[in-house]
């Protein structure tokens, strides 16, 4: 009970824990990965892990007193050089996970988008040995032919996004954009192209 009165009390202090300079000891911006069910002592022991300059255990305790320990978020995460334990919790409370993209130019070739994925940062490839019918059958449109059904835009994943599951939102994007576009043409002219 001794211990977690002085915890409170130090972190009231006007350089209280909250307030504490930024918690990365290098000029490099750290890695966090926090799996789902992490409790927030682990997630205090990650970013220790991660290199962080801070206790794991005054991390946990301050996580509780905030009262967002249960709010964090699994994810990936980046700690950048200049962020307080404070801007850390709140990130991991909102969910604000590091975000990597990818760009599906127009006119590119399946072959290219599939390369395109493969060389992804953090993109975790999954359709490596599919043949395209395997993996438009894994996408559930097993009649189809893979080109021209990928919108091309720029997708935005979490690291640990899998191919498939980039390839699934530009194929519903150019669902959409094609429903759009039919939705947009003449009523004379749907009944001459059904």
């Amino acid at each position: 009970m001794a211990i977690l009165a002085g915890a409170v009390a130090w972190l009231e202090m006007p350089m209280g824990f909250k307030q504490q300079p930024p918690i990365a000891s290098s000029p490099q911006v750290l890695d966090l990965s926090i799996e789902p069910g992490t409790t927030p002592k682990g997630v205090a022991q990650v970013i220790a892990d991660a290199g962080a300059d801070v206790s794991p255990h005054l991390l946990r305790v301050w996580f509780r007193l905030s009262g967002q320990d249960r709010a964090i978020k699994a994810g990936s995460y980046e700690i950048t050089p200049e962020m307080s334990p404070r801007g850390v919790l709140n990130m991991l409370a909102r969910g604000e996970e590091s975000l990597k993209s990818v760009t599906l130019v127009e006119g590119w070739t399946f072959k290219q988008f599939k390369q395109a994925l493969a060389k992804a940062e953090t993109v975790k490839l999954t359709t490596q040995s599919l043949s395209d019918a395997e993996i438009m059958s894994q996408l559930g449109r097993p009649e189809l032919h893979p080109e021209g059904r990928f919108y091309p835009d720029t997708y935005t994943y979490s690291k640990g996004s899998t191919d498939l599951a980039i390839m699934n939102r530009a194929l519903k994007a150019m669902d959409r954009q094609l429903e759009k576009t039919w939705n947009q043409k003449p009523a004379h002219l749907k009944l001459a192209n059904p």
